[in-house]
């Protein structure tokens, strides 16, 4: 590539820091990058006389002059006398990618043009920004010319929404994940240069200035054209370490280490850095809004009377002639009449304006005022519209006013390695799940929708879904700091002391169902009472599981699976029974129940073998395996009873899948199947070890999801899966290790915790294990467990992400409990071989 731009990224790299506090000194080094493949193409484009039949434009991003490391040169070839000849052409586009250049280029004439351009919306769009490269005013005046008139404003408007929606869609409708792509997430350059296409070609704004002179859009415009300008030099800088444009973990680690002064500490700068970029791509978000939702507004003059100072008119609603600073009711009666319609879910862009400039208003005496707070609760009543309701707020810095400690998680990044949203993102998910929950009866989730209709002040819930982490970022654990903050906005707004207790215990115990679910035994009668020993009744209980649900649910969508769906379910049906002090069954008799169960299927000579394979299992077994369970393995065992080895898979909880394996038991089974399910692209997410009574067999069975989809798989799917797992039992030392890297991020590396605690009436070890996912991580744990002579009772697998919390319940060989000493030896093997995996 040419040294002229090498110089121009290395100068920006070392004014990296000088120029983040100016960001819209980016705009030289686009133009000095984009003058340097201009003359490039200028140069080539003469050199090889092909100016004589044609002109050549630059488009989109180099049509801006807005050249970036990662973009492609996009050029238009425009024919302007005949010719035949197209081999310069060629050599011009092959040269310039000789040179390292990813070129996009078109050869048309007008007329080739205009009808692309008729078809094409992103073809007519890229015109809009053209730049002439090598052309004269009569070619430039007919491309004018051709392409007038082919897109009306409304049409123009409608497909360019349509566009922008699609495109949100692809990053979750959010500019806050926490990986955002810098040029096409929500929030980003695309949302801006959309913005400018609007004014272009339905305001007729052609430029900057004309845009600032409308006076309609100034500060916000202003606002944004900052944001944009901090956005291209983080794009800049993340192409140069990258050459991608998604600011990814380690690209934010990298940018942030050349901005680091030595005053911070490293994650500090990251996270400002990165609060700034939610702040910017906040701003441009608003004015892409603002400018969608004025072009489709009627006059001021038709819209309506309802409540003194309001107006309505359709689906949106106005503050009109009233001096806000005499009527603060108004900052929350608009959004309590956009609650109570079926109809209004917009307020009008000018009010928007008015309200986000007088966000000062909201000050200590309003935050008191007994009239507002009622305000407040009767919004979070709302019948319509919570959820964008509360967004609405948050974007105009409402929420923010009126809940300080809002304020400070607003582009709060989240180091856990399985949250993709900020904080305030993720919070906002949570309270829409929330209310989704309650408006509709989803398959799947029948009992959460009865649960949720059923709780009698909704407003608590909602109250104990905006903080629940809400105490993330000021040091110590967030759940007690939480609690602490909801408690006392509860008793500010004029809550009883028993509403802010219970707001105050759900903040504080919102993780607990979640740990108890995916680390504990939840069959264990003990696990149950030490659980409900923290509840006091029923309503506590149907609070905290459906924040758990939903908390849980907008964390990260490729988390949330059936599997866990089931264990919250299962804990909370078990514990309301304990609460209720319904008649506990013991497990005697629930293994008893099931084993008659499953031998229902089946005549005398076969249901001969089954009993003799149920003796030789004891009750945790028939406890551990609900009915449907048994019965399918009972069918594979009687299907293969000349079988050494029974191997059976089958579809649970949608796209998961259940494996079943009986075979003959020897010490280290478990690592072998780890690995044989490493080598069949299958990840365990939960594991039960059974071995006969008399030590002759194992039958166990694994929650698996596949590694590369999500797909449910076909039955066929599911028969050449079995067998190929009982081909590498047979064939286990031809497997190979396993080659393939880590994926673990570089910032989180040193993330190894192991814990360890003794089930003394179980008599059994548990030992848990928290850190980074990464190949092959399953066999090296129970590699090291089968080098200290250590069996593997049952393993609980619970990956967020990149981050996994392995629980494993263990015992030695002679089925005893581990001694103190023993169990220091394999923690401190564990962190020997997680060190050399990471």
């Amino acid at each position: 590539m040419n040294d002229q731009i090498e110089i121009i990224k290395k100068d920006f790299k070392t004014n990296l820091k000088k120029n983040y506090s100016k960001p819209s000194k980016i705009n030289n080094y686009l133009e000095k990058y984009s003058d340097q493949v201009e003359k490039i193409i200028k140069d080539k484009f003469i050199e090889l006389h092909l100016d004589k039949n044609f002109a050549v434009y630059a488009n989109g991003g180099f049509g801006r002059k807005e050249m970036f490391p990662s973009s492609d040169i996009d050029i238009s070839i425009i024919q302007i006398n005949k010719s035949e000849n197209f081999t310069g052409l060629e050599k011009l586009i092959s040269y310039l990618w000789d040179q390292g250049f990813k070129v996009g280029h078109s050869v048309r004439s007008i007329s080739d043009l205009k009808e692309i351009a008729k078809k094409d919306l992103k073809e007519f769009t890229s015109y809009l920004s053209r730049r002439p490269i090598i052309s004269n005013h009569d070619v430039d005046k007919n491309i004018s010319n051709s392409l007038r008139r082919i897109w009306s404003k409304n049409n123009f408007y409608k497909m360019k929404y349509s566009e922008q929606q699609s495109r949100h869609d692809n990053f979750h409708s959010s500019a806050y994940n926490l990986e955002p792509d810098l040029k096409e997430s929500p929030g980003t350059m695309r949302d801006f240069q959309t913005s400018l296409w609007i004014l272009q070609h339905c305001y007729g704004l052609n430029s900057n200035d004309s845009i600032i002179n409308a006076k309609v859009f100034t500060e916000e415009f202003s606002e944004s054209l900052k944001a944009y300008n901090f956005i291209k030099l983080l794009r800049f800088a993340t192409n140069i370490e990258t050459n991608k444009n998604r600011l990814s973990f380690e690209a934010q680690i990298e940018v942030s280490k050349e901005l680091h002064d030595g005053t911070k500490k490293s994650t500090t700068m990251l996270e400002s850095m990165m609060k700034n970029y939610y702040e910017m791509a906040s701003a441009i978000s608003y004015f892409n809004e603002i400018i969608f939702e004025k072009y489709v507004e009627k006059p001021q003059s038709i819209f309506f009377k309802k409540i003194y100072g309001i107006y309505k008119n359709k689906n949106k609603i106005g503050i009109k002639n009233t001096d806000l600073k005499k009527n603060k009711n108004l900052i929350f009666q608009i959004f309590l009449e956009i609650g109570k319609s079926k109809v209004i879910d917009l307020i009008d862009t000018e009010t928007k304006s008015l309200i986000k400039n007088n966000t000062k208003l909201i000050d200590d005496e309003f935050r008191l005022n007994p009239a507002f707070s009622a305000q407040f609760i009767e919004i979070l009543r709302s019948k319509y519209n919570l959820s964008s309701i509360l967004k609405t707020m948050k974007t105009l810095g409402v929420l923010q006013a009126y809940i300080p400690d809002f304020s400070n998680v607003v582009g709060q990044m989240q180091f856990d390695l399985f949250h993709v949203y900020t904080v305030d993102e993720h919070t906002f998910k949570v309270v829409r799940n929330m209310r989704q929950m309650k408006l509709y009866k989803k398959s799947g989730f029948e009992l959460e929708h009865e649960i949720i209709n059923k709780i009698p002040k909704i407003e608590l819930l909602y109250i104990a879904g905006i903080f629940h982490d809400l105490g993330k970022g000021k040091g110590g654990d967030h759940s007690e700091i939480g609690a602490k903050a909801s408690f006392n906005f509860a008793k500010r707004i004029g809550l009883s002391s028993t509403n802010a207790n219970l707001i105050s215990w759900l903040v504080k115990n919102h993780l607990i169902m979640s740990s108890i679910s995916q680390k504990k035994d939840i069959g264990d009668p003990d696990t149950i009472n030490t659980f409900i020993e923290q509840i006091d009744q029923i309503e506590q209980l149907d609070y905290l599981y459906i924040l758990t649900i939903n908390d849980i649910r907008a964390t990260n969508p490729a988390l949330w699976n059936g599997w866990k769906h089931q264990l919250l379910k299962d804990l909370y049906t078990r514990a309301r029974s304990r609460i209720n002090k319904e008649p506990f069954k013991e497990s005697s008799k629930i293994a008893f129940d099931r084993k008659q169960n499953a031998l229902k299927a089946f005549d005398n000579s076969d249901k001969s073998i089954l009993e003799n394979y149920f003796a030789n299992l004891d009750t945790s077994y028939f406890n551990k395996n609900p009915s449907d369970s048994l019965q399918w393995q009972s069918k594979l065992i009687i299907n293969n009873k000349n079988n050494k080895i029974i191997i059976g898979c089958k579809n649970v909880f949608e796209n998961l899948i259940e494996v079943f394996v009986k075979v003959k038991n020897a010490p280290g089974l478990f690592y072998k199947l780890a690995k044989i399910f490493e080598h069949s692209a299958l990840e365990v997410i939960d594991a039960n070890i059974f071995t006969s009574i008399d030590n002759s067999f194992a039958a166990n069975t694994f929650i698996t999801k596949t590694t590369y989809h999500n797909r449910t798989l076909t039955k066929s799917d599911l028969n050449d899966l079995a067998k190929k797992i009982e081909e590498k039992f047979v064939d286990f030392d031809k497997i190979e290790n396993s080659k393939k890297s880590s994926k673990s991020l570089a910032s989180f590396e040193k993330v190894i915790n192991i814990h360890d605690s003794v089930n003394k009436n179980k008599g059994i070890n548990l030992i848990t294990i928290e850190t980074i996912d990464s190949q092959g991580l399953l066999s090296k744990i129970a590699d090291v467990f089968l080098k200290n002579d250590v069996s593997i009772f049952s393993a609980r697998i619970n990956t967020l992400g990149e981050k996994v919390e392995d629980s494993f319940e263990i015992e030695n060989m002679d089925k005893t409990i581990i001694s103190a000493e023993k169990i220091q030896k394999i923690k401190n093997d564990l962190k020997n071989c997680l060190k050399q995996i990471n």
